[in-house]
């Protein structure tokens, strides 16, 4: 996340340190399975598949929703995550479309700064919110892992956002805007 770091431990709890503005290193007990953070906040899937987030609140982002889920990732200003299901859910700020999941089913899915792509049944992309720089222009072809990358620097200058995907062959394949960056 922003100035602050998550990591599960071996018993399944939680260790955060740094900088604990919004209470982001203030971890609950319990025992999880996944953990994401980005903002001013930390999400986690709980050994009984429900979630809990805390830090910044602003927007919601720190209402997680309630039921049961296999995956989670967090964007800039937003967090989804896939049910048990595999229909997405997203809450936080929506400020681009970011937290308007398309119907699913999904196998995975990744966050980006303003945006979020998600891995479809039949192994291919759907990517919504932001599109500055082709990031959610979701190539073609079959894919079996994606992840999300990107910076939006605190000055005027560019924005390099950018996702890329694992093709079933082995090969990666990267797009958007990373003409400062190269994924």
């Amino acid at each position: 996340g922003n100035w602050h770091t998550c990591a599960l431990r071996n018993d399944r709890t939680i260790a955060c340190w740094g900088d604990n503005h919004y209470g982001k290193t203030e971890a609950p007990s319990g025992q999880f399975t996944a953990i994401t953070a980005s903002g001013y906040r930390t999400c986690a899937l709980r050994s009984d598949r429900t979630i809990a987030c805390w830090g910044d609140n602003s927007d919601g982002r720190a209402d997680a929703p309630s039921g049961q889920f296999t995956a989670i990732t967090a964007g800039d200003e937003h967090t989804c995550a896939l049910r048990t299901d595999g229909t997405a859910t997203c809450w936080g700020s929506n400020s681009s479309g970011q937290a308007d999941a398309p119907s699913g089913p999904f196998t995975a899915i990744a966050a980006g700064i303003y945006h979020t792509c998600a891995l479809r049944n039949d192994r291919t992309i759907a990517c919504w919110g932001a599109n500055w720089g082709g990031h959610t222009d979701a190539p073609s072809g079959q894919f079996t892992a994606l992840a999300a990358g990107g910076e939006v620097p605190e000055s005027d200058g560019p924005t390099n956002i950018w996702m890329c995907g694992l093709r079933r062959n082995g090969s990666v394949l990267c797009w958007g805007d990373h003409s400062m960056y190269r994924p």
